[in-house]
């Protein structure tokens, strides 16, 4: 049977655009009703392709990913171009209601987070959200394991060093005299706490034990497919706190979850002030996982350092900050 909101709709196309009954028999059913004003079968009906299901994406998806759908079926655009979008396909872009098509059956989130997507609201129309928790999991890895070195040697602070005696001509004549401005720790026989123990923190964990690291974890939603992951020489402590307070380095990686019981300045002041006082913190999840008032104040009282790929208005120029672009998922793997 036609739906009835098909046949609305081919009334009253004009002539020259009006699909046959044959190819409204194998158009994809989207007569669903989302409870968003009057529904319309199309977005744009110059652009509609009757037999495909279209996918609107935003950011940059790799088309490795993107091969997955065959031609045949879908039709794969970018932004608004996507009129008609059944489903979108993103990344770090925050998606507004306005941007979610009338026509828009289900939206995927290329990460583990979703929260630059409004989940409850789409939850009200009907429209779920999934993610992909684990794909970009041993990039994220590889980024918090480069932060543990950031954040032992003063390499950026070397590396601008360095650039700044080249520019004058006095590299060669101080780069051993200088080398003891930027003294640092080894990483083995540290302590980290990880913070979070799903597929980027039980990976974390696993390699810096193989880094000579002993390993403390706390995750109260530990499963057991990622406790198997786990290194078996892990100490897993029962909150924050005890889990940071001995901690060489802290690594956080937990969900970014609003509102009340949520994670919002879940590293807070109870948590920092608990943390010994050269102790680095890495934090490749979410910037507002951090209180900053609290985390400075740590900063300016001690040697510790922070080391994250958010932006942050009160610490990005902090001396004992470093503050990368937000690279965690950025590799040709992970995307």
């Amino acid at each position: 049977m036609i739906p009835t909101t098909l046949s609305i709709a081919t009334r009253t196309l004009r002539p020259s655009i009006r699909p046959s009954l044959g190819s409204l028999r194998h158009m994809a059913d989207i007569s669903v009703e989302h409870g968003r004003g009057t529904w319309k079968t199309y977005g744009d009906i110059t652009s509609y392709q009757p037999g495909k299901f279209q996918i609107k994406t935003y950011n940059k998806i790799s088309p490795i990913g993107l091969s997955e759908f065959p031609s045949s079926q879908y039709e794969i655009k970018e932004g608004e171009a996507a009129t008609n979008a059944h489903a979108i396909l993103l990344r770090s872009h925050k998606l507004k209601e306005e941007e979610v098509n009338l026509t828009v059956r289900a939206i995927a989130r290329c990460g583990a987070g979703t929260n630059n997507v409004p989940v409850e609201r789409m939850t009200e129309l009907g429209i779920p959200v999934f993610n992909t928790p684990g794909a970009n999991a041993n990039a994220v890895k590889e980024l918090v394991l480069a932060g543990m070195l950031l954040g032992s040697r003063r390499i950026v602070d070397g590396v601008n060093h360095m650039k700044k005696l080249g520019e004058e001509g006095l590299q060669k004549e101080r780069v051993e005299k200088d080398k003891a401005m930027f003294g640092g720790r080894e990483l083995k026989n540290k302590t980290l706490a990880v913070i979070g123990l799903g597929h980027i923190g039980a990976a974390t964990a696993r390699d810096a034990e193989h880094l000579g690291c002993k390993i403390i974890g706390y995750d109260p939603s530990l499963s057991i497919e990622n406790a198997l992951k786990l290194p078996r020489s892990i100490e897993l402590a029962d909150s924050i706190v005890n889990a940071v307070k001995n901690a060489d380095y802290i690594s956080i990686n937990i969900p970014y979850i609003k509102g009340e019981g949520g994670t919002h300045g879940i590293i807070g002041k109870d948590v920092i002030g608990s943390f010994k006082e050269d102790a680095v913190l890495l934090n490749f999840a979410r910037g507002e996982l951090v209180d900053s008032e609290a985390m400075k104040q740590f900063l300016d009282s001690g040697d510790g350092r922070y080391i994250s790929d958010f932006p942050d208005d009160l610490l990005w120029n902090h001396p004992n900050t470093v503050l990368l672009p937000h690279l965690g998922a950025s590799t040709a793997e992970a995307e």
